[in-house]
Order: C-alpha cells, then structure tokens, then sequence
C-alpha cells in the first residue's frame, strides 16, 4: 500500500528525504526549532510557540497516520528544510502541499529544490492526481514560489485566519498531474 511507502526515506535528485517518523530525537528538536521560529509561525495557521511533549505527540501520531506525511529535507548532509503531504486522499489520488525552509541557513532556491522534490514525490512516486495548498494573504514570497512551480489560484476563502487582531484571507492554488508533466516533460 502507497501508506506504507510515505513512512519510507526517500532520495530525489540530490535531496535525502527523511520521514518524521524516522527523525533521530535531535533531527525532530531541529524541526521543531524551526517551526517555532517567528518568520515561519507567522505564516502559519498554528503560530504558538510548539513545546516538546506537543511535538513528541505530534511524531507519535504520525507513526499510525495514513493522511499526512512529512519530511526533513536533506542536501549534502545538511537540512534544508520541510516538506509535507497532507489530506491524503489515496482514492481521490489528491493532497494538500506544504514546504518551508531551514529559517537558520539561508540558501538561495531552497524553496524551489524543496517545491520540486515534493512535486516529484507527489506526481511522480506516489501517483497524485491533484495538489492544492493554501497560504495566507500578505505572504507575496510563498506565492510566488508556488506559482513559479506551477500552482494556479483556484479561489480565496475569506476572513479564514484570525492571527495578530486581524482577520487574513486564504488563498488555495493547485496542480493537476497534467499541469505538472506538461510543465516537466523537457525534464524527464
């Protein structure tokens, strides 16, 4: 079953994919440091501050989950970031997307090496038929990157996010497998 195989670590290109479930306790801390990081919980549904048992549960859950996978992102030993699937639909062949970057190392286009190593693991070995992802408004880099990498906006839900005293509208973008390898057929 495809489930079992997102529990696995994957290589695509030069990135080592690593599943969360297969973190060392030191490698889940690092994650956990980034995800608390201000920039990238701004940007976030959840923006508290993540404590440890919160993360260790979170981990655990993951080990039993057949709707989410994530992984840290690996380039010539060192960890670049975090991409995930989530809302796995395996009869509707279809998910939502989810990256962000190592906030500590600035790397140039470590956003898009992430981008296209979850494209390929979505389209490519898993066998997605559609990728949504949703964003906050304001968040001009992030969309950018998503639809450098293919995405369409699809629509806005409205006044979604609560987040700072304001209300934030969601914009969700997606891709089709048909997008995806009209976009790549130069590169297969």
């Amino acid at each position: 079953m495809v489930i079992e195989k997102l529990k696995e670590d994957f290589m695509i290109e030069d990135l080592w994919l690593k599943n969360f479930v297969n973190l060392t306790v030191e490698e889940s801390e690092l994650v956990r440091s980034w995800r608390n990081y201000p920039e990238v919980r701004k940007w976030s549904y959840m923006d508290h501050e993540i404590g440890v048992d919160e993360h260790r549960g979170f981990i655990k859950r993951l080990k039993g989950d057949s709707r989410n996978a994530y992984f840290l992102a690996i380039k010539e030993g060192k960890p670049i970031g975090v991409i995930s699937l989530v809302r796995i639909d395996f009869k509707n062949r279809s998910s939502y997307f989810g990256i962000y970057a190592n906030p500590f190392e600035k790397m140039p286009n470590v956003g898009t090496m992430l981008g296209r190593a979850l494209l390929k693991l979505a389209f490519e070995i898993i066998n997605l038929h559609t990728l949504k992802l949703e964003v906050l408004e304001g968040n001009d880099r992030a969309i950018g990157l998503y639809r450098k990498l293919g995405f369409k906006e699809e629509g806005r839900l409205r006044e979604f996010v609560f987040k700072d005293g304001r209300w934030f509208d969601v914009i969700v973008m997606g891709m089709t497998e048909e997008e995806y390898y009209e976009m790549h057929k130069d590169k297969r």
